[in-house]
């Protein structure tokens, strides 16, 4: 922890880290805790326990790494953006649980980024493009 942020301004996860929410999830990739976090009327939620807290990295894991093939030669900036991912209140369980993300590219067209990563998606997760963005689910 910084000796110069707030407190005020740190999230504290069920295993008893402390991050800001503007900190990466995984070090050299480009999603941010708010990415995961951040519901629709602009608060920032905590996963409610370590297991979802420990999906939500793992999906970020599978993320990034989706989108080493789907922004290979682009800038940093140019990748994968989350749209919609843990939402605790969700009825569908999988965002219920941070297993999965809506997502669409910073500058590609959707069907673009959806034929560059779909042979990369492992026999237990789901790709699907819709109108609004891909749809991924871990699990």
């Amino acid at each position: 922890m910084s000796k110069h942020l707030s407190p005020d301004v740190l999230i504290r996860f069920p295993s008893g880290s402390m991050f800001h929410p503007s900190r990466l999830i995984q070090r050299d990739g480009t999603i941010m805790w708010k990415d995961a976090l951040l519901q629709n009327n602009g608060y920032i939620i905590p996963p409610e326990t370590e297991a979802i807290e420990s999906h939500i990295v793992k999906t970020a894991q599978r993320l990034e790494e989706l989108n080493c093939w789907a922004s290979q030669n682009l800038d940093p900036w140019d990748c994968l953006q989350p749209l919609y991912w843990y939402d605790p209140n969700s009825n569908y369980k999988a965002f219920a649980n941070g297993c999965a993300c809506i997502f669409q590219h910073a500058t590609k067209d959707l069907n673009q980024v959806y034929e560059s990563i779909c042979m990369h998606v492992n026999e237990f997760e789901t790709l699907e493009l819709k109108s609004n963005g891909i749809f991924f689910q871990r699990c």
